[in-house]
């Protein structure tokens, strides 16, 4: 089911509405509201820099936008942010010394860059995790994440599970699958899929989807407490157990990339990720392995999820949370410092959460909000808290290239030095 939207208007509305969001009270607008006796009501002002546009993340900051709004009557919230991904990063990095945003969306494992390059410009924390309630509810490694010189340097707005398996339930329901607990089981699925003429895996064509489908299958391969070792370098790709693993794991993607993906569209690089996704929602593919963001978009397709769509951990990590953290920090020289702050215990409350992440496919980083989420919200918090290992993403975009190289030439060991030369 396609739901209220079609896929080409909610991309062009979103864009449309970059500077804006999308939604009826957008980023940017004016809004004024009066007392019962015809007063106006104080104005509160928050002027963010993000660059969720696209569709989910335009409906999340929305939402959360909305949130403090009923709490800020008469609110105005603007956005100087933009889609450009990386140009976003350099504009902000121009804006942060002199003309500063109130907030500014951010990675976690980025901030500590920031803050070398421009010291003494984002703002401590630490006041809102001082309150107990709030810090028994955000887990130790989290925390973690985003404390930098023994201070709380940037908010969590959510998290995002990026070695996470989508499906679709009625391909699956039909042929009788069962969500792919371990490697094995999953390239028997491909097998099936394959034999009944449905492509198994969803693959864009770009270096850093591939990349990240290809994580994936290294964490199955490795297993949860290897994997931690391999990524935070404890242990080498050298060493001959993570050897061993990385090279099992280049076999099994070799198999995927020529046997069970649609080769015309993995060698397109304008085939993104949603595009990937559009093939799992249209019942041209059965599963697609790619961060939880696919969650906001099959959502703002129409997609109920539990009943459209499944969602599990990757193939054999089922106990790994490999996970990113969206942030807002605060420019120590905001403009409307007392406003930022409001928005900012809005991200940080119940409502906030649950707001931005139900749209935006993410895992709140509270774990008191488990009754308030969907039934896959709940399976994915419930498997954040349970984890035998929890670590968190890195910058990793030199691996972008060679997985894509990979794809086109099938080079094993160019691969696996590709790991070995570039370090996480």
């Amino acid at each position: 089911m396609l739901g209220k939207y079609s896929k080409s208007s909610i991309i062009a509305v979103c864009l449309a509405l970059a500077g804006s969001a999308c939604g009826s009270s957008g980023v940017g607008q004016d809004t004024t509201t009066t007392s019962s006796s015809g007063t106006p009501q104080a104005e509160h002002t928050v002027a963010l820099f993000s660059w969720w546009i696209a569709p989910g993340e335009a409906e999340a900051l929305q939402a959360l936008i909305d949130t403090y709004k009923k709490e800020h009557p008469g609110a105005r919230v603007t956005n100087d942010g933009d889609a450009s991904g990386n140009d976003a990063k350099a504009k902000l990095d121009m804006k942060i010394d002199t003309s500063p945003p109130d907030l500014f969306q951010y990675n976690a494992y980025y901030v500590a860059d920031l803050m070398k390059a421009h010291p003494g410009t984002v703002k401590p924390l630490d006041d809102f995790f001082a309150e107990p309630t709030l810090k028994a509810a955000v887990l130790p490694d989290v925390l973690a994440d985003v404390t930098i010189e023994g201070h709380v340097s940037a908010m969590p707005v959510g998290l995002h599970r990026e070695n996470s398996l989508f499906y679709n339930k009625q391909i699956f329901a039909a042929r009788k699958i069962q969500p792919p607990k371990t490697l094995s089981e999953f390239l028997d699925a491909c097998q099936k899929l394959k034999a009944a003429g449905i492509t198994p895996v969803a693959m864009g064509g770009q270096g850093w989807i591939i990349q990240k489908a290809f994580i994936e299958i290294v964490a199955g391969a490795m297993g949860a407490e290897l994997f931690r070792d391999f990524i935070k370098r404890v242990k080498p790709p050298t060493d001959p157990d993570v050897k061993a693993a990385l090279m099992s794991a280049i076999d099994v993607f070799g198999t995927i990339l020529t046997d069970y993906v649609d080769t015309d569209q993995i060698k397109n690089d304008k085939v993104g990720w949603t595009d990937a996704a559009d093939a799992v929602h249209d019942g041209k593919a059965a599963m697609y392995l790619h961060g939880d963001w696919v969650k906001g978009y099959f959502v703002q397709l129409g997609w109920s999820p539990g009943v459209d769509f499944g969602q599990v951990g990757g193939p054999g990590t089922s106990d790994l949370f490999w996970y990113g953290v969206d942030v807002f920090g605060l420019p120590e020289h905001a403009p409307h410092p007392a406003d930022a702050h409001d928005f900012l215990a809005v991200v940080a409350s119940k409502e906030g959460q649950v707001a931005f992440n139900r749209l935006k496919g993410s895992t709140p980083m509270r774990t008191d909000v488990r009754a308030d989420l969907d039934p896959l919200g709940q399976t994915t918090l419930d498997d954040l808290v349970n984890a035998k290992v929890r670590v968190p993403v890195f910058n990793r975009n030199a691996w972008d290239d060679a997985c894509l190289q990979f794809s086109k030439d099938g080079n094993k060991e160019a691969l696996y030095q590709a790991f070995v030369t570039t370090p996480p």
